[in-house]
């Protein structure tokens, strides 16, 4: 269906709405066992049992803030647009860090695995959903304002 610009843009809208949801779901998810039990969590992923457990559960907690924020964009991608590079900065930061921790030796390789499904792997497809929908933005100015694209 086309956009009120004349651009057919369902498509890339509609990506998004699933990229977003999806991202959503598996915050959701991924940090419920941190923030009922950071012990058995650490188990889960091969940690050792954490000395922190409140630090724990304020990085899960975030986690599953983030997954809100997820779900807003995809309730309305056009409307929440500013807020998808905050999906992948947010995923690029926690898997730097993650990722560097793994290779100093004080990460177990199944969190490390973790990251890769939910962090590494995300990212190319949350920078393009962030690129398009700037883009369709920027379609949809230019030509509501007569000017070329």
């Amino acid at each position: 269906m086309p956009h009120e610009s004349g651009l057919n843009t369902s498509a890339t809208v509609r990506y998004v709405r699933w990229l977003f949801l999806s991202n959503a779901i598996i915050n959701w998810i991924v940090s419920l066992p941190g923030l009922i039990s950071p012990s058995a969590a650490a188990a889960i992923f091969g940690g050792l049992d954490p000395n922190y457990p409140s630090v724990i559960r304020l990085w899960q907690g975030f986690v599953f803030m983030f997954g809100w924020m997820f779900w807003e964009v995809s309730r309305d991608v056009r409307g929440k647009a500013a807020l998808i590079k905050y999906n992948w900065i947010e995923k690029t930061i926690t898997a730097s860090v993650i990722t560097l921790g793994f290779l100093h030796g004080d990460i177990p390789t199944r969190l490390m695995g973790l990251i890769v499904l939910t962090k590494w792997l995300w990212i190319p497809f949350i920078i393009w959903a962030h690129l398009a929908v700037r883009r369709e933005a920027e379609a949809q100015t230019a030509f509501t304002s007569g000017q070329p694209g």
